[in-house]
């Protein structure tokens, strides 16, 4: 019997830190997230095919 008491008692006791970690954790990246800036905008890249300036110029055009 009290050595189910103790189990016990050890398993919520465990439950309770694990949910404080996790918590805490949790906060740590909020915070990350919420102090970081916004990346950077990446510039527009071009349209591949169709335009006229994208042929080797060892290949004659047609």
């Amino acid at each position: 019997m009290t050595a189910m008491i103790l189990i016990s008692t050890a398993a919520i006791l465990v439950a309770i830190v694990g949910c404080a970690v996790i918590w805490r954790m949790d906060m740590l990246r909020a915070d990350e997230i919420e102090h970081t800036r916004p990346p950077a905008p990446r510039p527009a890249t071009p349209q591949l095919g169709g335009s006229e300036g994208t042929h080797p110029a060892s290949l004659p055009s047609t």
